[in-house]
């Protein structure tokens, strides 16, 4: 497996990449100071995932961001950043990012959230969706913020039973494959769902269909299993 780290200061970059070795004896990373450097090796180098600081010399990572979606829109990219302001979380995903890794994540949390980035999820940090958001756990603990509104009623965001099932895992972060475990059908049956889904919030891809339910306030319990149609 095979990492790029982009990151201008040099000791931030040195301990990210020995604690990477540690978490993952497997892995490979690459290191680059700025995004051109960076660039360079993406163009020569098969890469498992790019994680992109925002704030660089040069070249900022949202724009780098932008134009790595442009040249290369299969790579994973997540950004890594001691920033987690949430606009300027909701923006890396409307770019494109698969997450937003923040620098103070403790180690085991970090891993947690590179395992996430790597399996096809989307990670978000706590300061943007609050601690509630994993695999095994809704979104409903986050109902006591102002503007949220919990939902249960597919009908009244415009989707069918089986899409709103669909919806709701993936909000808590599952990829194709494990929503297609959870509702028992084929991955390729997944993607059938999301196509309407996407058209109906008026995205072109799951970060920005997650941007646009948490901005909109939506909030989904944990959906049940096998009930859609």
């Amino acid at each position: 497996m095979n990492i790029l780290l982009i990151d201008d200061h040099f000791c931030a970059r040195e301990g990210v990449a020995c604690l990477l070795k540690q978490l993952f004896p497997d892995l490979q990373v690459f290191e680059a100071e700025n995004f051109d450097e960076g660039l360079a090796i993406i163009r020569t180098t098969p890469l498992n995932l790019v994680l992109l600081d925002i704030q660089l010399p040069g070249k900022d990572g949202l724009a780098g961001l932008t134009e790595l979606r442009s040249e290369f829109p299969n790579l994973c990219v997540a950004m890594f950043s001691g920033l987690d302001d949430r606009e300027l979380v909701f923006e890396a995903l409307r770019l494109g990012a698969m997450g937003f890794i923040a620098k103070t994540l403790p180690r085991q949390a970090f891993a947690l959230a590179l395992r996430d980035v790597l399996s096809g999820r989307v990670y978000l940090p706590v300061s943007v969706v609050g601690p509630q958001i994993a695999p095994d756990n809704g979104l409903s603990g986050a109902t006591a913020e102002v503007g949220v509104r919990p939902v249960s009623d597919p009908a009244g965001l415009g989707l069918t039973p089986r899409e709103f099932e669909v919806l709701g895992w993936l909000v808590q972060g599952l990829c194709n494959k494990e929503i297609a475990r959870k509702l028992r059908i084929e991955e390729q049956t997944v993607k059938n769902h999301l196509r309407p889904i996407f058209q109906k919030f008026a995205v072109v891809r799951r970060t920005e269909l997650l941007v646009k339910v948490f901005e909109m306030g939506i909030v989904f319990g944990r959906p049940e299993v096998g009930n859609g149609k």
